[in-house]
């Protein structure tokens, strides 16, 4: 081993030096009274969505308090939802590339904190910033918690799971901040990564859709009227029927922010198996994962279930209702981790590769 050759720091994560890191990230973001103002704009903009809601369904539609009640937390986490979407991944997609260009990058790389030090602490640091959204939407928060048909349990859980999806995606920012010189491209691009996972992901899911059509040979129930048209009869058939299963596909909708936190809602709601108490946004997309999740229903029908219909084959598409949330979150914080150790990778000093353009010091 050569003794002059510079040792690469990476590991371990020292928690002082994080601390430290997350400080002065946080502190940078708030020196000014301008988040203040923010904050401001911000519960102002949640009030006037949530309020208003209120307004056109009471007093307008002329609808009933509980029923816009028990759907005020779905309308107030897609509001903080989609706020965090586009302001979550922008605190952190500068992080990098923007010290660097300040030429402050450097001189904290040359202090003996290692590059999992620099990469946690700036993660962690955009991640308390975009959090301040969930704290200034807090109270309208605890009021659908408590009003809302699912339990307090999932209704905080789905809060957290937010806040979860938030830090992956701050991670994800924080990735291409490494990977760019420019802090507009390194923004762009992570912004092209959260449409990937909304809308991305179920268009593919569609494009896939076709790919998935099989035929089986299924028994089917059809009305016998050979014996006597006024009491028709029942006789079962051998048909070949295609199906489409999506069983197999239904993977690429679990990570999408919107069906994961109606996943997390849906699950708390007492007597999942009723489809009448899955109403509301939530409860919508729920059943639709739900339905993907299952596939289709190959089993033989029966006399008895054509001529008395019933809802078992809605019962069949709600039996994975509650249960995609956490691997939709698996999946979520997969992605944010191999965000993290790019980062990570990309801060070691000495720095093997530099781009074009990428100032030093």
């Amino acid at each position: 081993m050569n003794p002059n050759r510079p040792m690469t720091r990476s590991r371990p994560i020292t928690r002082n030096a994080v601390a430290v890191l997350v400080g002065l990230e946080v502190r940078q973001r708030i020196r000014s009274t301008r988040w203040q103002v923010t904050a401001g704009i911000l519960f102002a903009l949640i009030s006037v969505m949530v309020l208003g809601s209120l307004y056109l369904t009471v007093t307008v539609a002329g609808g009933a308090y509980a029923d816009w009640a028990s759907n005020l937390l779905d309308i107030v986490l897609a509001v903080v939802l989609f706020l965090g979407l586009a302001a979550a991944p922008t605190l952190s997609a500068t992080a990098i590339n923007g010290d660097r260009r300040d030429a402050t990058l450097a001189l904290v790389q040359a202090t003996p904190i290692s590059s999992w030090d620099l990469a946690v602490g700036k993660l962690l640091g955009s991640w308390l910033s975009a959090l301040a959204l969930i704290g200034v939407a807090l109270p309208y928060l605890l009021w659908g918690i408590a009003s809302s048909s699912t339990s307090i349990l999932f209704g905080v859980l789905a809060v957290v799971v937010l806040a979860l999806i938030m830090l992956a995606y701050c991670a994800i920012g924080l990735a291409f901040s490494s990977l760019t010189t420019r802090p507009a491209a390194s923004a762009m691009l992570t912004q092209a990564m959260v449409l990937l996972l909304l809308l991305g992901l179920p268009i593919a899911f569609g494009f896939t859709y076709p790919l998935t059509s099989r035929t089986h040979q299924v028994t089917v129930a059809e009305r016998d009227y050979s014996v006597d048209s006024s009491v028709p009869g029942c006789v079962l058939v051998e048909k070949d029927k295609r199906f489409h299963h999506t069983e197999y596909t239904w993977w690429l909708l679990a990570p999408n922010p919107v069906l994961l936190v109606s996943d997390t809602l849906a699950a708390g709601i007492a007597g999942s198996s009723d489809d009448d108490d899955f109403h509301g946004a939530s409860g919508f997309f729920a059943f639709l994962q739900s339905a993907a999740r299952s596939g289709p229903d190959l089993s033989p029908q029966t006399c008895e279930s054509a001529l008395t219909p019933g809802p078992s084959s809605d019962d069949r598409a709600a039996g994975h209702i509650g249960d995609s949330w956490y691997i939709g979150l698996i999946l979520t914080l997969g992605v944010g981790a191999a965000a993290l150790i790019v980062a990570a990778r990309r801060l070691r000093v000495p720095a093997h590769k530099l781009g074009r353009g990428v100032r030093v010091a």
